[in-house]
């Protein structure tokens, strides 16, 4: 059976482990090369386990200098981005949450960083009439986080986000789909 990935290249947030480990092993499975981007210098051990298929990035996806330089990376390595994966993410401040400080941190991650990251690449893959952007939110986005507002809010926020690409770029031949795990084995 033929993969309709085979080609394709692909970002993966958050990848070192967990959720967008997991997320870059398949879409390698499946015929893609992936760029594995994470905050944590264990995403290159990530990305050598998995081959030649897969590259490894270190720094901050959710700043708009570090959006930057992921893109210029892939671009490098893989020719360009047919698919992106918005995978990081952090838990943030219990409750309420003490400072703005600790909000905008999860901020920055959470909902700024797919927000970012599609501005750059929305442009380009209108010009090439496709384009994949897939959030990882969570079942707190559908429903909520007890004990963690700023969490609840942020992947509300995810979730909004990504059903409003969906619609609004879907003419233009770019898709966009959200996933809500629950709780998941690290």
């Amino acid at each position: 059976m033929t993969s309709t990935l085979n080609g394709k290249r692909a970002v993966v947030t958050g990848s070192a482990g967990g959720i967008g480990a997991a997320l870059a092993a398949e879409l390698i499975d499946r015929g893609a090369s992936v760029v594995l981007a994470d905050i944590s210098p264990a995403v290159s051990d990530t990305a050598a386990a998995l081959g030649a298929s897969a590259s490894a990035w270190t720094g901050d996806v959710a700043s708009v200098n570090g959006i930057g330089a992921l893109i210029d990376f892939a671009d490098d390595r893989l020719g360009g981005i047919d698919l992106y994966f918005a995978n990081a993410g952090i838990i943030g401040p219990a409750m309420l949450g003490e400072t703005d400080a600790a909000w905008d941190a999860i901020i920055d991650v959470n909902i700024r960083a797919h927000i970012r990251a599609a501005q750059a690449l929305v442009p380009r893959w209108q010009e090439a009439g496709s384009g994949y952007f897939v959030a990882t939110a969570s079942a707190a986005g559908l429903l909520t986080q007890i004990g963690s507002a700023a969490y609840s809010v942020t992947k509300h926020a995810s979730v909004g986000f990504a059903e409003w690409l969906a619609m609004t770029y879907r003419d233009d031949g770019i898709r966009a789909s959200v996933i809500c795990p629950m709780g998941v084995a690290r």
